[in-house]
C-alpha cells in the first residue's frame, strides 16, 4: 500500500486511485486502454491518450507526475461534478 499525503492508496497506478476534488474525494478505477482514453478526453487533456499512453500510465508511480497532472485537473471541480462528467464517458468512478 502507498500512501498519499493523508490519504491510503491500494493502487499501483494514476488511473485508479482517489482524487482530492475542489468539493468531495473521487475514486476512478481505469482498467483499459479505451476507459484511459476517455479519461483523458473528459479531463480535457486528449493528449494523455496517445498510442501506448494506457501502458505508460500502468507503470507510473501511484504519486508520480503523471498523477500530478490528473489530480490538478480534480482540483478544479467538485467530485459531484466530475462523477457526472466521467459517468458520461463511462469512465468508472465513485465519490468517496
Amino acid at each position: 500500500m502507498t500512501v498519499t499525503g493523508d490519504k491510503r492508496q491500494e493502487t499501483g497506478h494514476p488511473g485508479a486511485r482517489r482524487y482530492t476534488c475542489a468539493e468531495g474525494t473521487i475514486e476512478i478505477a481505469v482498467e483499459s486502454a479505451a476507459q484511459w482514453h476517455a479519461l483523458a478526453v473528459c479531463l480535457g487533456r486528449p493528449e494523455l491518450a496517445y498510442e501506448g499512453s494506457w501502458q505508460v500510465s500502468q507503470k507510473s508511480p501511484v504519486d508520480g507526475p503523471l498523477a500530478a497532472v490528473i489530480a490538478s485537473m480534480f482540483a478544479e471541480d467538485t467530485a459531484r461534478r466530475w462523477r457526472a462528467l466521467l459517468a458520461a464517458h463511462d469512465v468508472p468512478c465513485v465519490i468517496v
